[in-house]
C-alpha cells in the first residue's frame, strides 16, 4: 500500500508540472525574452536602415561627396627615391573618380559605389590599368607606355634601404594606402623612399598649385541634361532657376530678313544700354513723284 500510495503521488506531481505551487507563478524568462528580441529587433532594422541610406548614396546619407552632388580636387604624387612619376591618366573611368593627366584626382562620384565611404585611393587605383595598393608595396603606371614601377619595402633605394610610405594632407597613413578616404583640395603622397625620410624631405605633390587653377568647372545642368540658365538680373552667386528654358546662343553672323526686326545685340555685364534708334524707316508705300507736265 505504500509503495502504491507514492507513485500515485509522484504521477500526480508530474502531470501537474511540478505541483500546485508552478501554477502561480508569472512566466519572467518568457517574457523578457520577447521583450530582448523585441528591442533587438527594433536596433537592428534602424542600424540597417541607416547602412542602407550610406550604401544608396541617397540625399538623407550624412556620407560626402554623395553621388551626382559633389565634385572634389586632390592633388596627388608618387615619388620613387629622389623622382616624381609623370602623372597618370584615366578619362575613361564610368564611376567618377579618374585624373587628366595633370597629377590631380577628380572625385564626383556618378554611383553610390564610389560616393560617400566609398570614396577612397583604391576606387582611383583601379580605375587605371595595372595599378596595385598594398601596405608594403606598389604598382603604379609609369605613363607614355613606360613599364610600371613597382616597390616595396625593403627593396634599396640607391644605396639605402627603401620604405614604402603613404601621406594625406602632410600625415602619414598607417597600413593600406588603398584606404585613404578622399576630402576636397586634399594632398595625396604615395612614395618609396629611404626608412628615415620625412614628409618635408619628400615634399607636396608637384601638383599642388593646380588645386588654385582648374578649368573643368562645368555648367549646372536638369535632371533633363540641359544647361541651366542664371538670370544677368540676379546678384552674384545666385542659384540658377531650374525652371528656365535653356537658351539657345545666336548667330551674330547670321543675316536679317529684310523688314524683320533686328535681334538686339549682348550687352557686358554693367555697359550702357545703346539708345533705341529714333529714326523713321522710309516708307515702303509712298507715292512716287508726278511727272513733269510738258
Amino acid at each position: 500500500m505504500g509503495k502504491a500510495s507514492s507513485s500515485k503521488k509522484v504521477a500526480r506531481a508530474a502531470g501537474t508540472g511540478g505541483g500546485r505551487t508552478s501554477r502561480g507563478k508569472t512566466p519572467v524568462l518568457w517574457y523578457g525574452s520577447l521583450v530582448l528580441i523585441l528591442v533587438a529587433g527594433i536596433g537592428l532594422t534602424a542600424f540597417s536602415r541607416e547602412q542602407r541610406l550610406d550604401g544608396l548614396n541617397s540625399p538623407q546619407s550624412k556620407e560626402e561627396p554623395r553621388a551626382n552632388d559633389a565634385h572634389w580636387h586632390v592633388a596627388y604624387g608618387v615619388k620613387v627615391c629622389d623622382r616624381w612619376l609623370d602623372p597618370a591618366t584615366d578619362q575613361a573611368d564610368p564611376k567618377g573618380i579618374h585624373s587628366h593627366s595633370d597629377g590631380i584626382i577628380h572625385v564626383h562620384p556618378f554611383v553610390a559605389a564610389v560616393g560617400g565611404r566609398n570614396a577612397t585611393f583604391n576606387r582611383f587605383a583601379e580605375a587605371l590599368k595595372g595599378a596595385e595598393l598594398e601596405a608594403d608595396r606598389f604598382k603604379w603606371p609609369a605613363g607614355d607606355g613606360k613599364k610600371p614601377e613597382e616597390r616595396k619595402t625593403g627593396d634599396k633605394c640607391g644605396e639605402q634601404e627603401g620604405e614604402v610610405k603613404a601621406f594625406y594632407n602632410g600625415q602619414p597613413h598607417e597600413g593600406d594606402p588603398g584606404n585613404i578616404r578622399f576630402t576636397d583640395r586634399g594632398k595625396l603622397v604615395l612614395a618609396f623612399v629611404p626608412k628615415d625620410a620625412t614628409y618635408e624631405q619628400i615634399g607636396d605633390p608637384p601638383s599642388t598649385p593646380g588645386l588654385d587653377s582648374l578649368t573643368d568647372v562645368e555648367q549646372p545642368t536638369d535632371p533633363a541634361g540641359q544647361s541651366q540658365q542664371i538670370d544677368p538680373n540676379a546678384p552674384p552667386g545666385a542659384a540658377p532657376d531650374p525652371n528656365a528654358p535653356a537658351v539657345v546662343p545666336t548667330d551674330p553672323s547670321a543675316s536679317v530678313t529684310p523688314g524683320a526686326a533686328a535681334p538686339p545685340a549682348s550687352a557686358a555685364p554693367g555697359a550702357a544700354t545703346p539708345p533705341a534708334s529714333t529714326a523713321t524707316p522710309p516708307s515702303s508705300t509712298a507715292t512716287p513723284p508726278a511727272s513733269a507736265q510738258p
